[in-house]
């Protein structure tokens, strides 16, 4: 059985927690790195992994980005407490993502996302 995240396939991939159509990957420079990614309208960030054999990296450099490259906040978080993250399969020449079924026996390209969560006052 194969899962879709939409319904029509030419649509493009969404943005797991706002659902909006995210734009398609690009080179984004940073501070410390270059990297593949994005940012949806909603604030989350997202990291591309063509190969799908450097997740961790992509990972990395999103939270590196949605920290603004500040090292302090940074070092700081914890996931489910400040963020919150995502990974999807991902097809960077089509736009296309589906879920990931088992992330150590499948080596497609990978997408992911990370949101911040609202701190309480």
């Amino acid at each position: 059985m194969i899962l879709r995240l939409r319904e029509n396939k030419d649509e493009g991939s969404r943005c797991p927690f706002c659902n909006q159509l995210i734009k398609a990957p690009e080179s984004i420079k940073t501070e410390g790195s270059e990297f593949i990614g994005g940012r949806c309208d909603c604030g989350t960030v997202y990291a591309c992994d063509p190969t799908g054999h450097n997740v961790g990296e992509a990972y990395l450099d999103a939270l590196s980005y949605v920290c603004g490259d500040d090292w302090n906040v940074f070092s700081s978080l914890s996931p489910d407490e400040n963020y919150r993250e995502a990974v999807f399969n991902y097809d960077l020449k089509t736009n296309r993502s589906w879920k990931v079924k088992d992330i150590r026996r499948d080596y497609s390209g990978k997408i992911v996302f990370v949101k911040m969560l609202k701190k309480d006052k």
